[in-house]
């Protein structure tokens, strides 16, 4: 390619779709395809060298249907994560039940959403997953709260053995605020490298896997407080 044209490549969203259903997969392919900087690098309805055809695509995204069949989520989530090319895994849903969210909490995805989101919402929660800030939906984030009121979800240790300074506290709050990171970086005036700096460190003593894990953490222990509803 010429230097142009090669600039041009490496600032394409790669994505990868796997879904049982035909129908739904083409929709999401056609959902893709009105986006200038992204592109579609393969497609699944089958279990069948489905971490094989991710390895070989790299893809920046995958979309992975929560009830593919004849696969494990958690092992396919870790089995993406082993390949390597820091993929963001973003899963979608079509029936709801609390041990599937666990489970997937447990495997550390990046985005969960049921398959009733909007388009504009999942163009919202795509990019944020790409920016690296975990996403769910407004219905997954409910059922989020009631498995952590409900003693049934517990993502951390006691927030009394962990100290938090108060600038942690801070970006904690925004990052539960869906903020990004130079959107906090601009408010508290810091360079984004240092709040990335203190998101690691705060991720490593609650040995949280992402941001997701962090916020959830938050919530358990009081730091963010839980909407009524």
């Amino acid at each position: 390619f010429p230097s142009h044209d090669r600039s041009k490549q490496e600032s394409i969203i790669r994505i990868f779709l796997a879904d049982h259903q035909e129908i739904f997969l083409d929709g999401l392919k056609q959902f893709f395809s009105g986006f200038e900087n992204m592109e579609v690098v393969g497609g699944s309805n089958t279990d069948i060298d489905l971490i094989v055809t991710i390895a070989q695509t790299r893809p920046d995204l995958v979309l992975l249907d929560a009830m593919l069949p004849h696969t494990q989520l958690s092992s396919v989530v870790q089995s993406i994560q082993q390949i390597g090319n820091n993929s963001k895994v973003f899963i979608l849903y079509g029936q709801y039940a609390d041990e599937l969210l666990l489970n997937l909490l447990s495997a550390g995805v990046h985005g969960i959403a049921s398959k009733y989101i909007s388009k504009s919402e999942l163009e919202k929660a795509i990019f944020q997953v790409l920016n690296s800030q975990s996403f769910y939906c407004a219905f997954t984030y409910k059922k989020l709260q009631h498995l952590i009121q409900s003693n049934r979800y517990y993502p951390h240790t006691k927030f009394s053995q962990i100290h938090f300074s108060e600038k942690e506290k801070v970006i904690l709050q925004c990052i539960a605020a869906e903020c990004t990171s130079k959107e906090i970086a601009d408010q508290l005036s810091m360079s984004v490298r240092t709040v990335e700096s203190y998101r690691k460190s705060m991720q490593e003593k609650t040995g949280s896997k992402n941001s997701a894990g962090l916020v959830l953490y938050a919530i358990k222990n009081g730091l963010i407080p839980i909407e009524k509803s």
